[in-house]
């Protein structure tokens, strides 16, 4: 009986030389292999010791039971005693641990392969047999190298390859392929070995190799790694452009040139003092050292170096050290310059009685004198500060100005400068000060330094401003200036006068003997405004009050510290009141007249120059509210005078409406003589009309037609009258269902016109007028429109800067817009009655329900390019708040009444 032939039944029978090659190949393949994979392996390679071993286990034993079986088979063959079925052969990759295969050549079809090489692919072995190997290579290159591979029969060695598994996974592999029979190579053997977690870490560190090498060459300083022996082993990209990094490298004994070391404050130091020789001594980094490096040609170079020594896992001494250097000598040689500077100007310091101040340009430092430390409130001794600090100082106004000067001066425009600005004082009060300088500058013009002197001269400006105030109050006072603009510039200047923390309110007393409203302040909180005008109803009322009407003056430095407040000290504290300086305003006669209050936040006392400039000024606030008193006749006067024109006013009113009244009996009374000319006219053409010839019909009908314009005339004569007194009925109104009815009702009208709707919203109004607004524009633009071979009417919102604003637009014939403003009077035409129907009174009935819905209408055209009607209602809601967006509109005809068309344009 002939045995199964299966993919190894080549294999079976007894065991020939060959086969038994086959078999011990096994072994020989783990002992290619399997030595690199130990020398490979992170952990020593224990683990693929093992399976050498156990490979070479297996290969033996296979061998031994060929041995064994090849006797029994050739007896079983001489006696002719076979048995039925051959055995099965025995396999050569189902015994391995690893990963194996047996591969056919050419065609690279795998015939048998174990568990492992299964699991390896998450799939199962039947799934996987007689597949191509080449399709589980991933890239095109790798299947060209198995193709190649297979092709020449030989085998490989160290061969890595990603394997797509079936969940779509990539799986590295390093393998070692041999063929079966060398001499007559017709399967390979390939075993496999997952180095998938090896390649990602691999890839892992070459990525943190690449962030870290694009770390050091972005960073400015220029980082070094020095070996144990202090030599050079790498640097970063920013060290290339360092000519001083040789010169700062640790010396060694058998460099012929050494460079010399000194310490910041440039004592010399021995070549082991390196920051980098000591970490590598004593394992310790070293932080912002600053060390001078003096090479072979003399040139000293300043420079701040940070060292961190690297270790073994467990060692005691470092293996490396890692060392930066940032070059400062450009910093400390200025530095040091400027130090030359200041002893040079200290002789010339003395005596002054200005402070002097030097700035280096383009820095941000300067140095400030003693005198001009003492000058500016601080202690006498010189400081250094940086300019912007010092130019934040300046008073807000006065800071552009200052910036501009100094830009001028520092492009070479002026010799010098000089101006007078206030600058912040030590105690938080702006003084006034006398700058003046000039820049030092280099063989190009270019300014170097600046060196200036500053004087106080507070005094002296404080009066000049006084006399300025004086002389702007009394100007306003000639010039009968109101009360309270005279006030309300009192008070500015007061507080201007005081400090920069100044609040400053005048107050009157009210003829009942209260404390009035204040007719000026400035910079006051609004709770503390309406405390300050509700004073005489505060607690504190009868000690505020009666002390000012005793013409006594009220200071309170800080209103924690006053008793006589403690009733109404809260309120104050809430309203940021913490200080008040009240002084009595008197007139000649003695009455008080009310009181100027300078108010404060914090805790505050006036000095003498504050009380002699407030008594000056004080003076001019008492003859100003003199001055109102003898005003206030005047302004009883003015009263008068306003009562008699509203009188008048009211008297027009009467008549105007009276007027009306006879415009609408006029044409109701007109109605009973024109119907008698219409109902004779009507019957004289029917009982006459064949007895007449053709030129006494034609004035019958000339009769007839005016009688009916004349009766038009009338009724729209009637509805002017009526919306101009009717009262209004205010309800919401929605538009858009107004609007849907007025067209559903003139569709029928006009079958052949388009009316395109877009959504208007809600507004308030009175529902019957609005109507009438829609059926007048709408119906006008119906007719205007209608002798167009496509008519469209379009009513949408439209979105300005002013508001939202309905409109209405038709492509009719248009009319000249110089005459635009006439088209909303009474009985104003465009076209001839013949040409087109109608009283020109449509748009004044229009036009007075748009005024008296609190909104405005005008009209855009051009003749033969229709017309656009655009009006306004006051408390108008759109629907849709992005209205100049294209929305699909409804058109209107008598057959199917309302559809959605596309509108052209806005």
């Amino acid at each position: 009986m002939t045995p199964p032939q299966g993919p190894l039944s080549r294999l079976s029978g007894p065991p020939s030389e060959s086969g038994r090659l086959s078999i011990a190949l096994i072994a020989v393949l783990a002992a290619v292999w399997l030595p690199g994979a130990v020398l490979a392996a992170p952990h020593g390679g224990w683990v693929e010791l093992a399976w050498l071993l156990w490979c070479a286990g297996c290969g033996a034993w296979l061998y031994r039971q060929c041995a064994r079986r090849a006797p029994v088979q050739q007896t079983e063959a001489d006696t002719g005693t076979a048995p039925a079925v051959a055995p099965a052969p025995p396999s050569l990759v189902q015994p391995l641990p690893m990963p194996a295969c047996l591969i056919d050549l050419p065609d690279g079809s795998v015939s048998e392969l174990n568990d492992a090489f299964a699991r390896l692919l998450d799939d199962n072995v039947i799934a996987l047999a007689d597949r191509s190997f080449v399709d589980f290579c991933l890239t095109p290159q790798d299947k060209l190298r198995v193709v190649q591979l297979l092709a020449d029969g030989r085998g490989a060695d160290g061969l890595e390859l990603p394997l797509r598994r079936r969940d779509g996974a990539v799986r590295w592999v390093s393998a070692a392929a041999r063929p079966v029979d060398p001499d007559a190579p017709r399967q390979m053997l390939l075993i496999a070995h997952d180095i998938t977690a090896q390649m990602q870490a691999q890839r892992s560190l070459a990525a943190s190799e690449q962030r870290f090498r694009v770390l050091l060459g972005a960073l400015s300083e220029a980082v070094v790694l020095y070996d144990a022996k202090g030599s050079l082993l790498t640097s970063n990209r920013t060290s290339e452009d360092c000519s001083w990094l040789e010169a700062a490298q640790p010396s060694q004994p058998d460099r012929q040139t050494e460079a010399r070391l000194y310490d910041e404050h440039g004592a010399p130091l021995a070549p082991d003092m390196h920051p980098a020789i000591r970490s590598l001594g004593d394992g310790l980094p070293a932080r912002d050292v600053v060390i001078g490096i003096e090479d072979g040609g003399g040139q000293l170079r300043w420079l701040n170096v940070n060292t961190q020594p690297l270790f073994h896992a467990g060692a005691a001494r470092p293996y490396a050290v890692v060392a930066s250097y940032l070059d400062l000598t450009a910093r400390i040689r200025a530095e040091r310059a400027l130090r030359a500077s200041e002893q040079r100007y200290a002789l010339a310091l003395r005596g002054m009685n200005e402070g002097l101040a030097e700035w280096i340009t383009g820095s941000d430092r300067m140095y400030v004198s003693p005198r001009l430390s003492q000058i500016m409130g601080y202690d006498a001794g010189g400081r250094r500060m940086r300019v912007r600090d010092f130019v934040a100082g300046i008073h807000p106004a006065d800071r552009r100005a200052w910036s501009a000067l100094v830009a001028s001066h520092l492009r070479g425009r002026t010799d010098h400068f000089q101006q007078e600005l206030r600058m912040r004082h030590a105690d938080g009060r702006y003084r006034w000060f006398q700058l003046r300088g000039v820049a030092q500058r280099d063989a190009a013009g270019r300014s170097a330094r600046v060196v200036g002197t500053v004087a106080d001269v507070s005094v002296r400006k404080r009066l000049e401003q006084i006399d300025i105030a004086e002389r702007e109050l009394l100007a306003l006072i000639a010039a009968a200036a109101p009360l309270a603009e005279v006030m309300s510039r009192l008070a500015v200047l007061v507080a201007g006068l005081i400090n920069e923390d100044a609040r400053c309110a005048v107050l009157t007393f009210e003829p009942a003997g209260g404390l009035g409203v204040g007719v000026a302040d400035h910079a006051l909180p609004q709770a503390l405004r309406a405390r300050l005008q509700r004073l005489p109803e505060e607690p504190c009322r009868g000690t505020v009050i009666d002390s000012l009407r005793n013409r006594r003056t009220l200071l309170y430095e800080d209103v924690l510290a006053e008793a006589e407040l403690e009733n109404c000290r809260e309120p104050l504290l809430a309203d940021g009141l913490r200080a008040l300086w009240a002084l009595p305003l008197v007139a000649q006669d003695g009455t008080v007249l009310g009181c100027l209050a300078i108010l404060h936040d914090r805790p505050w006392r006036p000095g003498r120059a504050d009380e002699n400039t407030v008594e000056r000024l004080v003076e001019i606030a008492q003859f100003a509210l003199e001055r109102a008193r003898a005003e206030r006749q005047v302004h009883e006067l003015n009263e008068s005078l306003e009562r008699r024109v509203a009188e008048r006013t009211a008297l027009l009113e009467q008549a105007n409406g009276e007027l009306e009244a006879f415009s609408y009996s006029v044409s109701h009374d007109l109605r009973s003589p024109l119907r008698a000319i219409n109902g004779f006219a009507h019957l004289l053409a029917e009982q006459a009309a064949a007895v007449l010839d053709d030129e006494g019909r034609d004035m019958l009908d000339r009769i007839q037609r005016g009688a009916s314009r004349m009766g038009l005339l009338i009724d729209d004569i009637l509805h002017f009258s009526r919306v101009s007194r009717v009262d209004m009925l205010r309800t919401d109104v929605d538009l858009d269902a107004l609007v849907q009815a007025v067209a559903s009702d003139l569709a029928e009208q006009y079958p052949a016109s388009r009316m395109a709707l877009s959504p208007l919203g809600h507004v308030s109004g009175d529902p019957a007028m609005l109507r009438q607004v829609f059926v007048n524009l709408l119906g006008n633009a119906l007719k205007f429109s209608s002798r167009n071979t496509q008519p469209l009417v379009e009513v949408f919102v439209e979105r300005t800067a002013g508001g939202p604003s309905l409109c209405v637009r038709d492509n009719g014939v248009g009319f000249d817009p110089a005459y635009a403003d006439r088209l909303f009077g009474v009985f104003q035409r465009m076209h001839g009655a013949e040409e087109f129907p109608g009283t020109g009174v449509g748009l004044a009935i229009v036009k007075r329900i748009v005024e008296r819905h609190g909104g405005q209408i005008r009209a855009e055209s051009a003749p033969g390019r229709g017309a656009t009607f655009r009006f306004t209602l006051d408390g108008l809601i759109t629907v849709d708040q992005a209205a100049n967006a294209s929305p699909d509109k409804a058109a209107v005809s008598a057959q199917d009444g309302l559809r959605s068309v596309p509108r052209t344009g806005t």
